[in-house]
Order: C-alpha cells, then structure tokens, then sequence
C-alpha cells in the first residue's frame, strides 16, 4: 500500500492510464495553440 493505494490493483492503473493520456491530449493542445500563435508573428520574434 502506497499512501493507502493498492498498486496492484486494476483500478488503479486505469485511472493512472486516464490521467496521463489526458496529459498527453492536454499537451499537444498546448503545443498547437502556441504554434498558431508564433506563425501570426514576424520571424525575428517566433523564437
């Protein structure tokens, strides 16, 4: 037991299997708004 978590347990790794794959969404969102973002700029300030 991990601060009252059972490891093992299936329960556990789906909600830890959801968490990081709305990380991983939530993270390539962010790279595409900023990318939108940076293409409306002149190209001496995308960096």
């Amino acid at each position: 037991m991990f601060f009252g978590l059972d490891l093992s347990s299936a329960a556990f790794w789906s909600a830890f299997g959801s968490i990081m794959l709305a990380n991983i969404v939530l993270s390539g969102d962010n790279a595409v708004v900023i990318a939108m973002a940076a293409a409306a700029l002149p190209p001496e300030q995308r960096k």
